[in-house]
């Protein structure tokens, strides 16, 4: 809707009865405020992808499945990341989302963490995994502030570049027994 409007100012907004919010304020990166989600959106893609001045906490309405990209690159956001409990893909979610503070988050639903806290070098706490995600290249690359445990759930197949760069890491790496690549998973933890 919005998308390249590169000279929008103000807060974004959400009516009560919008599904999909796909590509609605990708690139806007004068927009200040918070983002929004409303209660019916189910696909956040690309949403706020390059809303480099949005500050306070990222959303994610209870119905949302897809955060693909969803806050790539705001890195005004502070706060917590979420993940509401019927997302299934948070691919790039959140990728060099630096201010993002406190632990991450991965719904029970999640199958593809793909790049999901790519940079996100002020998180804290221990990384979550959930039971069904299947695929986390680069999760938490350069996530250098978690601590605590490696998470990897059973059915995890791909962890190339996991935990890249996770520094803080003290615990033993852990591994379920479907994983195929492995590439670099605890580089320099």
């Amino acid at each position: 809707t919005y998308t390249n409007c590169y000279n929008l100012t103000g807060s974004p907004v959400c009516g009560d009865n919008v599904v999909s919010m796909i590509f609605t304020y990708a690139n806007c990166n004068k927009l200040t405020g918070s983002p929004v989600c409303g209660n019916s959106v189910t696909n956040m893609y690309l949403t706020y992808s390059g809303c480099s001045k949005l500050t306070g906490n990222p959303v994610c309405g209870p119905n949302v499945t897809t955060m693909t990209y969803t806050y790539q690159n705001c890195i005004g956001l502070t706060g917590s990341p979420v993940c509401g409990n019927n997302v299934t893909t948070m691919s790039g979610a959140y990728t060099n989302c630096y201010k993002l503070a406190g632990p991450p988050v991965c719904g029970s639903k999640v199958t593809d963490m793909t790049n999901t806290y790519y940079n996100c070098t002020n998180l804290t706490g221990q990384p979550a995994c959930g039971s069904n995600v299947t695929n986390m290249a680069n999760a938490y690359y350069n996530c250098q502030n978690l601590t605590g445990a490696p998470a990897c759930g059973f059915n995890v197949t791909n962890m190339a570049n996991a935990y890249y760069d996770c520094i803080s890491l003290s615990y033993s790496p852990i591994c379920g027994d479907n994983v195929t690549n492995m590439a670099n998973a605890y580089y320099n933890c």
